[in-house]
């Protein structure tokens, strides 16, 4: 079957990832998956991309995005959209293009700007895939729209994102499918097998992974930070994320930052932005918190479980997917420190309860997010475009 994936990449995140290891995949169960991305402006993302060995194709080479609300200026944002609009046009001629060669059966899009191109009813499906929280109350009209009317198929990667999207009405649930995120073992096994064993006097390392933004709880985590130490408790906080080239981002770590030194925690907490091998972090993490305000199903979740390292976390979208309290990880309160900080004492006091949640959580990926079961799930979705 042929498919396209097609995006509009600005930062090379978690979920971009998983489209290369879903594209590879398929590719080598023998089907003719492309990626094709609307300006290429993402180096990361597009270097990741060949380096897979998946063929690519740049519709407009553009090194900035066009973001109509850039600026609070009314002429210089009618000036945007005039130029939005130029390049609107330009992307759709061009896949239009592309599309006439390639023929593809299915279009994989996962928002709004790559949706908006497409036209339903043509010569091939289109699939949104869902791959974050899909929160409907926060979705435009337009949007929702969009959605409704221009997809012939939903793909969740987790079955709350699911029963939101059928809950919202854009879709029945037999046209609603779910296929889980999943991982290279084989590589997990590389970097687990060369953990250093822990000595008594070593602090407990506690990773939080997510973007510096408000909603993925980074100021919990301090507030955690401060409980531990507090408590005489020998831990070390790492705080790995992305910071975005937005005001909100950039400014949120700098506010991360500034309490982080008025608490005194320089010694406990470390800060490390845009690590590209992240798997050399987990092979050190002793336990990863997940204080997240929405999530689909989280890839650096089921990464830690991996690693057999426990994860505690609050339970928004897929996550509870994962972690069934008490046997594969701990459920919070949602960002109650009180909560977060008895789990981490449960699991730094008790080794014998620390190896009981980490094996179980490993035997749940293991079992359940390879990469034979994600490309399985997949093969009956496109059965059923076949006969539709």
């Amino acid at each position: 079957m042929n498919i396209i994936f097609l995006e509009a990449v600005q930062i090379h995140g978690g979920a971009r990832k998983s489209t290369i290891e879903l594209a590879k995949r398929l590719n080598e169960e023998g089907h003719n998956s492309v990626i094709v991305d609307f300006w290429g402006n993402c180096s990361d993302f597009v270097d990741d991309v060949k380096a897979n060995n998946i063929p690519i194709r740049i519709l407009k080479k553009n090194d900035t995005p066009i973001a109509i609300f850039g600026t609070k200026n009314p002429v210089k944002i009618f000036v945007n959209i005039i130029l939005f609009l130029s390049d609107w046009f330009r992307l759709k001629k061009e896949f239009k293009s592309f599309q006439k060669t390639f023929k593809s059966d299915v279009i994989i899009v996962n928002n709004i700007k790559t949706n908006s191109i497409l036209k339903k009813g043509k010569d091939y499906k289109i699939a949104y895939f869902a791959r974050g929280w899909f929160a409907y109350n926060s979705i435009s009209f337009l949007k929702k729209l969009m959605f409704k009317y221009n997809s012939d198929y939903f793909i969740g990667v987790s079955q709350s994102t699911r029963q939101a999207i059928f809950t919202g009405g854009l879709a029945p649930l037999e046209k609603i499918f779910v296929v889980p995120n999943a991982i290279d073992l084989a590589k997990v096994e590389q970097y687990r097998s060369a953990r250093k064993e822990r000595k008594d006097n070593d602090p407990m390392v506690i990773l939080h992974c997510g973007g510096f933004l408000p909603a993925k709880g980074q100021g919990m985590s301090v507030s955690l930070a401060k409980r531990l130490k507090d408590n005489n408790i020998n831990f070390k906080l790492i705080l790995m994320g992305a910071v975005y080239d937005t005001p909100v981002s950039e400014n949120f770590l700098k506010k991360i930052r500034n309490e982080i030194t008025q608490l005194k925690l320089d010694e406990n907490v470390e800060i490390l932005l845009n690590q590209k091998d992240p798997y050399s972090i987990f092979q050190n993490t002793d336990i990863v918190i997940h204080p997240s305000d929405t999530e689909g199903l989280p890839r650096v979740i089921m990464e830690a479980l991996a690693f057999e390292i426990p994860v505690i976390a609050n339970p928004v979208g897929g996550v509870t997917d994962y972690i069934l309290h008490n046997f594969t990880g701990y459920i919070a309160t949602h960002n109650n420190v009180d909560d977060y900080y008895e789990y981490i004492s449960k699991l730094y006091k008790d080794r014998e309860l620390y190896q009981f949640i980490a094996r179980n959580g490993k035997s749940l990926i293991v079992n359940n997010y390879g990469k034979k079961n994600q490309v399985e799930e997949f093969d009956k979705i496109f059965k059923k475009l076949e006969k539709s």
